[in-house]
């Protein structure tokens, strides 16, 4: 065999093999994303907030059974499983919200049963409090004429014991009023709490999805319009930094943002890395450039960590959204469809 002959078995091999040999590293990276997709589903059910037996029981069996079909199922399964993960979150928020509903209806209740109770044991007191004084004084007055003259000291030993006794009852009953008023003001404290936490987003301090969805759906046709904000690296912090340096990320993102729109504007947050801006359509045209809002959100953030400055990056994309024609909830599934569900 002549070295031409050789040289051409040799590449033939070569490319026999360079063919044959699929690559590694797109196969390994794919490989880990599964695993890591895996345990995201896996950690949501894990995490799960506990509420219901009946609500969270059958969450964490569909997210469990969910990561079991993504482990086995091929690689097709996996844009309908992403649809079906949302769908289970949207339904663990919907049953959630409607739980915590119920929760600040039964204390509305319970402080109003209390505050009702305290009413009535007031009054009643009072009623039996001036019939028993009525009594005692006319056994005294009794005790004080000829004929009662013989039953003196021992009726008026009775009546000043009835009266102290009624003195100290009258007493512990007061403190005892007074520790209800106490727990009715602390209801009526912790409702107001609980409504204005279900209305709001604790770290931006925007109204929250469920309050900016019901404001949307109560708007008119037109007249207004919504701006879009898709801020990419929330999420990244809070996996990286912690829970505490992710809020103080949001809070100085939506400090930016309240400054970036009218004032008369109603802020809310969709979810952790998404945000709206609700405003009329007459300054929204004339004050807000949904590219210059991009440029002044989309920077490096300063946070505090450890005593340490923690610069992160965000990125932010702007859209704004025209009234659309049709009823008033066209809107709001204009705004869904943005957001991705």
């Amino acid at each position: 065999m002549c070295g031409a002959d050789i040289w051409g078995e040799s590449q033939n091999v070569i490319w026999i093999r360079e063919s044959s040999t699929p690559p590694s590293r797109p196969l390994e990276g794919s490989g880990v994303a599964l695993e890591c997709y895996i345990a995201a589903i896996q950690n949501i059910a894990h995490y799960a907030v506990e509420l219901d037996a009946e609500i969270t029981g059958p969450h964490v069996k569909y997210l469990a059974g969910l990561a079991a079909e993504v482990q086995a199922a091929p690689s097709q399964f996996l844009p309908e499983s992403r649809a079906t993960l949302r769908g289970l979150l949207r339904d663990y928020r919907d049953k959630a919200a409607q739980f915590l509903c119920r929760l600040r209806q039964q204390l509305e209740s319970t402080a109003k049963a209390l505050q009702e109770t305290v009413e009535a044991l007031a009054q009643s007191d009072g009623d039996h409090s001036t019939r028993l004084r009525d009594t005692l004084k006319r056994v005294r007055e009794a005790a004080a004429t000829p004929e009662g003259a013989p039953l003196r000291a021992m009726l008026t030993a009775a009546v000043d014991s009835i009266e102290g006794d009624l003195a100290q009852m009258r007493r512990e009953q007061q403190f005892t009023m007074a520790q209800l008023q106490t727990e009715v003001r602390i209801l009526h404290q912790r409702v107001e709490a609980l409504q204005n936490a279900a209305a709001m987003d604790q770290a931006s301090k925007f109204s929250s999805r469920r309050s900016i969805e019901e404001y949307v759906e109560s708007l008119p046709i037109a007249g207004f319009m919504v701006l879009i904000l898709k801020a990419r690296g929330l999420a990244q912090a809070r996996a990286k930094y912690g829970a505490s340096i992710a809020d103080e990320l949001v809070a100085m993102f939506a400090r930016r943002m309240r400054n970036c729109v009218p004032k008369d504007a109603v802020m809310g947050r969709w979810n952790e890395q998404d945000f709206m801006a609700v405003l009329p359509v007459s300054q929204g045209r004339e004050k807000t450039d949904p590219q210059a809002v991009s440029d002044h959100l989309s920077m490096p953030y300063a946070c505090m960590m450890a005593g340490k400055v923690v610069r992160i990056s965000l990125e932010v994309s702007v859209e704004v959204l025209p009234a659309p024609e049709g009823p008033p909830g066209t809107m709001l599934k204009c705004v869904e469809k943005t957001f991705g569900g």
